[in-house]
């Protein structure tokens, strides 16, 4: 269901400082959402108010249709995975397991098929009588999701957990975190400032800014038909550059007539900004007069990223394969008319 959490006007200020403003987030049960944005824009405090850690000035909480807003953490069917794992450092990765269904009350022998079943689903079998010290950051990882999991919370907070791997191990679990999802079925709620880590396993993502929520989407749209000119900028690379409306199209800084985005409309005249993906921006070489030239060149091995400069512009583009332009190459600019993002109109 689409209200199995709900967040409802929510607030929280440290003094003076707001750090959370308004915000109001719907997610469905079973999903993983991600809240992205950038440090200092409230998404950690966001977490911590679901975990029970802080209290909300103002808004509530409900977990399926529970009002979870004053409920102290221990009462709450809400875990959390940690940036730096937490596990206890004196005791086996089977006991740190065993902790929380032991705490709870549940059966010896409950609490022993939990653990050998938490075990080989995270693959962590061979490892079950080695302590934290003894793991890689991988497998320290997965024993802390492993320890979360094993108290079955109808939420799963992740607070960052990737952010201390180097980007292999990062590429892996994620890989690892979204099949461990289809497995419990647990709703993940996850919180990151990493674009590629929310893009690539959510469902859908909120992207906060300021402590407000700028857009709520799927990944898709969020690059593909981003709200505001922050969510064009803070997901991926884009080119935001600015026109007028023709009747013909919109005419950019330099000349460049594009049409107008399919199924947008804005009165001839106007001043409007579009996001253009680098991807969507392509060059071919040019023997006319043309002012653009390349003014820089990187090989990322399965592509090649250029900046080019002309009329007082700087653009970004890719293209697939290795560098076909050399610096101060003169090129001609085509855009995909079919990609171009209209962003909401600014000022003229």
């Amino acid at each position: 269901m689409d209200d199995f959490l709900v967040i409802d006007a929510v607030r929280k200020s440290f003094g003076a400082q707001r750090v959370l403003d308004d915000v109001s987030l719907s997610i469905r049960e079973g999903e993983i959402f991600s809240l992205l944005g950038p440090s200092g824009c409230g998404k950690t405090t966001l977490l911590r108010l679901l975990a029970g850690f802080d209290t909300p000035d103002a808004g509530r909480i409900h977990l399926a249709g529970k009002d979870l807003t004053a409920l102290p953490p221990e009462r709450r069917p809400v875990n959390t995975v940690f940036q730096n794992y937490a596990l206890f450092p004196h005791l086996s990765v089977r006991d740190n397991l065993a902790f929380g269904p032991r705490l709870a009350g549940r059966p010896r022998q409950e609490v022993r098929e939990a653990v050998d079943r938490m075990l080989a689903l995270v693959r962590l079998e061979a490892q079950a009588d080695q302590r934290p010290a003894q793991l890689s950051g991988g497998q320290k990882q997965r024993a802390a999701l492993a320890r979360a999991l094993i108290n079955r919370p109808r939420l799963l907070l992740l607070d960052e957990p990737l952010a201390a791997l180097d980007l292999k191990l990062r590429q892996h679990l994620l890989v690892e975190l979204a099949a461990l999802h289809r497995e419990v079925g647990t709703t993940f709620l996850y919180v990151t400032h990493d674009q590629t880590e929310a893009m690539s396993l959510s469902h859908r993502i909120a992207v906060l800014n300021e402590g407000r929520v700028e857009q709520v989407d799927t990944p898709e749209r969020l690059y593909q038909q981003p709200t505001s000119a922050f969510v064009a900028a803070f997901i991926g690379d884009t080119n935001l550059v600015v026109g007028q409306v023709e009747t013909g199209g919109v005419r950019l800084a330099g000349g460049l007539l594009v049409p107008m985005p399919a199924n947008t409309s804005r009165n001839v005249g106007s001043t409007v900004r579009l996001s253009v993906r680098p991807e969507h921006a392509r060059l071919e070489a040019s023997e006319a007069p043309t002012p653009w030239r390349v003014a820089e060149t990187v090989y990322g091995g399965a592509f090649t990223r250029y900046w080019i400069e002309g009329e007082g512009q700087r653009w970004q583009t890719q293209q697939a394969g290795p560098p076909l332009f050399p610096r101060g190459a003169a090129v001609r600019l085509k855009l995909d008319p079919t990609a171009l993002c209209l962003l909401p109109e600014v000022a003229p």
